[in-house]
């Protein structure tokens, strides 16, 4: 591993892989090298003999030496190494921390890198012993393949665990991809046969409808004017609701099509507009104040518009034959909307709740902005502010 901080902490990684990653990362090194010193002072202290200030002083600089091994392992080992032998030549005792310095740095290195390095960090080591003579040649060779030989081996052993886990957490991560492109076309093609259902089932009986409402417009031209009216109103509903339903299916069958909105914001202020007119035209008094909503953007666009058709359609709903309603949008901190509506006197139907309400405060949300509907002092009344959103 090049990455002395690791911290790879996965769930798909063992116990005891993730101690062996903590332990050679950044975040160990306090606590190691206060381990090491304590070891180190113990050594000196009842295991050495006429310990000097040198015996000290190169313990010691051998520990600070393990800390280099997070950054640069090769360099530490070679260090230690060094002062091994310094240890060996000026010290009066044998440097039995030194050594264990060397070896834990030599285990560091072999469990960061598997190429010629821990070679090198052992090679040096071996040299370091078979310089002191201790005991004959064949004593001496041996101390030195145990000493350089078992970090070589411990360290190999880490590599291997860290390298498997690092194996595991590629094959979890890309049967994790596999798992969710499988779920995308699930909802790709899930999306399709719903596009599909619309445009089968709604979007025909709502075509037919609208065909026969032409023919019966052409049909009785001796119509009353009142007549002719609804009849060009149904007509003109429908085609506006097969234009919606196309988007919509557009949409299913394309997510990457779910920015565009069914109205632009330059249409806006026509849209809501046609919205009032069809109301006062089922013979609600509906009196509007629409600032300039033309910068808004496109989903606060859509947003207002839905705003507007769900809380007139409640006046017409719940209002009664005589209800009116005072409709206020403006956009100029932000984008306000607020609908007053008065119901009539003796009216017993009950007030607008609902899906229709939960969605209009869902999509309200998701933009950032706050909704309210309740009773008022009159009747009942629709409020919602959006945050400025550049168009």
């Amino acid at each position: 591993m090049s990455n002395p901080d690791t911290g790879v902490t996965r769930s798909e990684a063992t116990g005891v892989t993730r101690g062996i990653e903590w332990l050679l990362s950044v975040r160990s090194l306090p606590v190691r090298l206060a381990v090491l010193l304590a070891l180190a002072a113990g050594c000196m202290i009842w295991l050495t003999e006429s310990a000097t200030v040198l015996d000290w002083a190169i313990a010691v600089a051998a520990v600070g030496a393990t800390a280099i091994a997070v950054w640069r392992p090769l360099e530490a080992s070679l260090l230690t190494t060094a002062l091994l032998a310094v240890g060996f030549e000026f010290g009066t005792t044998g440097p039995l921390a030194v050594k264990v310095s060397a070896a834990v740095v030599l285990t560091e290195l072999a469990a960061r890198h598997g190429s010629w390095r821990p070679w090198l960090g052992a090679a040096a080591l071996v040299c370091a012993y078979l310089l002191h003579d201790d005991g004959g040649l064949g004593a001496t060779g041996y101390r030195a393949l145990v000493m350089a030989g078992v970090p070589l081996l411990i360290g190999g052993l880490l590599r291997g665990a860290l390298e498997s886990a690092a194996r595991a957490r590629r094959a979890a991560e890309e049967l994790g991809m596999h798992r969710a492109a499988e779920v995308a076309a699930a909802r790709m093609a899930e999306r399709t046969a719903i596009a599909r259902e619309l445009h089968d089932l709604i979007a025909h009986h709502v075509s037919s409808t609208v065909l026969r409402v032409g023919v019966a417009r052409h049909a009785i031209p001796e119509a009353s004017p009142a007549v002719r009216e609804v009849l060009d109103d149904i007509h003109a509903s429908g085609k506006e609701t097969l234009a919606d339903l196309r988007k919509l299916v557009t949409i299913l069958r394309d997510p990457d099509a779910a920015g565009e909105s069914f109205v632009a914001p330059g249409d806006l202020l026509t849209a809501i507009e046609t919205a009032v007119l069809r109301t006062r035209r089922l013979g609600n008094v509906v009196t509007d104040e629409i600032g300039d909503v033309a910068s808004v953007d496109a989903l606060s666009a859509l947003t207002l518009l839905r705003l507007t058709q769900e809380g007139l359609a409640n006046v017409v709903e719940h209002g009664g034959p005589g209800a009116s309603a005072r409709l206020v949008v403006d956009a100029l901190d932000g984008v306000h909307f607020l609908l007053d509506s008065t119901i009539s006197n003796g009216h017993t139907k009950s007030r607008p709740s609902g899906v229709g309400l939960i969605g209009l405060a869902e999509r309200v949300e998701l933009l950032g902005g706050s909704f309210t509907a309740g009773p008022s002092a009159t009747g009942w009344r629709l409020a919602a502010h959006l945050p400025g959103r550049a168009s």
